[in-house]
């Protein structure tokens, strides 16, 4: 088959991958050499504390490419976000394959169904699992595609495709990118997604797990009013029964009923308190949600070093 006369760059985060980035060089970018005319790969270490660098320079020496390869060194742990925008920015291809970690568990045809969804007219191409997706990400997905407004639903994704187009969309909005395919999803290009059959029981390590998990937690933060919403009913909770309270006071005054003492105060100062409290609560977050927006127009990520392996 002959291959597509494009430049494509791979763009993987590596964080402690010492036990699965090998295999990853070897097969998606012996997939990649095998597709495309011109490829780099992109590598980029988040501080890694295994042996990962060591392994990647060993399969180099061993293994000498014909393609661009690039080991972005970040300063400290910045998590796999601000990772991936570094290697997204230094990346050049026409088109960019972003992998989240180094963990392979689909059939390599993938990589090139993905690519053909490109060709199709779509800028972002989601690659998903159609294994079953765990309770907890479920409800996230769930309550976050409620609540973000988001013009297109996400999902869980092992890696995606992304013409150039898209990524200057992204970079033209000038700010930084805390969540990715929620800002890739909603940037008003042409998106699809693809599934495959995952060939291991479960993706990722504990740790990828735990850097997921809080990035789950600030999303709900950054792009969802969810926090807003939650305060602003429990305020209407205690407005209802701080009412409720005024009317039991109320009915009993003008029926000549005996109320316990104290029993009317204490349940109307706790109810109005609440009340404050949850309303002002609300008011808080709001102007958080500006502020964090605000913040968003800095680049955060902070890179020590860029190493170049050249291909022969």
């Amino acid at each position: 088959m002959a291959k597509y006369k494009k430049f494509v760059s791979v763009v993987a985060y590596m964080c402690n991958s010492g036990d699965s980035v090998e295999n990853f060089i070897k097969s998606v970018m012996g997939e990649a050499t095998a597709l495309f005319d011109k490829c780099e790969l992109v590598l980029v270490n988040d501080a890694s504390t295994d042996d990962s660098l060591e392994k990647v320079r060993g399969y180099f020496d061993k293994n000498p490419s014909d393609y661009m390869v690039s080991i972005v060194k970040l300063a400290s742990r910045q998590g796999v976000e601000m990772a991936m925008n570094a290697g997204r920015d230094l990346a050049i291809g026409d088109f960019i394959y972003e992998f989240d970690d180094c963990v392979v568990d689909y059939d390599m045809t993938v990589v090139g169904e993905a690519f053909e969804e490109c060709l199709k007219g779509n800028d972002v191409v989601s690659v998903s699992s159609d294994s079953r997706t765990r309770l907890s990400s479920r409800l996230f997905y769930h309550v976050y595609n409620r609540f973000s407004g988001t013009q297109h639903p996400i999902g869980n994704e092992t890696f995606r495709v992304l013409s150039r187009r898209a990524v200057n969309r992204v970079k033209a909005m000038g700010v930084y990118i805390p969540y990715r395919k929620a800002v890739y999803m909603n940037s008003g290009l042409k998106v699809t997604g693809i599934s495959y059959k995952s060939m291991a029981a479960g993706r990722g390590t504990h740790s990828v797990k735990r850097k997921r998990t809080g990035l789950a937690l600030d999303s709900f933060i950054y792009f969802t009013d969810v926090m807003e919403k939650v305060s602003l009913a429990i305020s209407v909770a205690f407005f209802v029964i701080a009412l409720i309270v005024v009317i039991y006071v109320a009915q009993s005054f003008f029926m000549d009923e005996q109320l316990e003492s104290g029993w009317v105060s204490v349940m109307g100062f706790l109810s109005i308190g609440f009340l404050g409290i949850f309303s002002l609560l609300t008011i808080v977050l709001k102007y958080l949600s500006v502020v964090v927006s605000l913040v968003f127009k800095q680049q955060r990520y902070l890179v020590e070093d860029v190493e170049k392996i050249s291909g022969n």
